[in-house]
């Protein structure tokens, strides 16, 4: 059998896309910074039934993580210019007990990372 756990929350951030109005007129907007509601989905492989990784702990250390990562001067993360796919890539690299990472924008587009 093959186990594994996974951890979900939400957290407000900034990003930006500087080439968007380049690449894609008609999303320039995107060029500017803007708000969303990030949603994350991490997954964990485990080789027991019985709190291998416990998930509370788990979605502590990811976020925490992420704060110490992305925090300013409030407590709404900065992400700069990073996509989804890099801010995922940035958590497999912090965890390495993760294997996959889901990070959505506003739980309506995202960007799955796999190693």
């Amino acid at each position: 059998m093959k186990y594994s756990v996974v951890v979900t929350f939400s957290i407000e951030g900034f990003h930006n896309w500087p080439d968007a109005k380049e690449v894609f007129p008609e999303v320039a907007f995107l060029s500017d910074k803007h708000r969303h509601m990030f949603g994350f989905r991490c997954y964990a492989h485990v080789t027991h039934t019985d709190r291998d990784e416990e998930f509370i702990l788990l979605n502590r250390k990811i976020q925490k993580a992420l704060r110490i990562g992305f925090q300013r001067t409030t407590n709404v993360l900065e992400f700069g210019s990073m996509s989804c796919e890099m801010i995922g890539e940035w958590l497999l690299d912090e965890f390495p007990s993760l294997y996959k990472v889901e990070v959505w924008e506003d739980w309506e587009n995202g960007a799955i990372i796999e190693r």
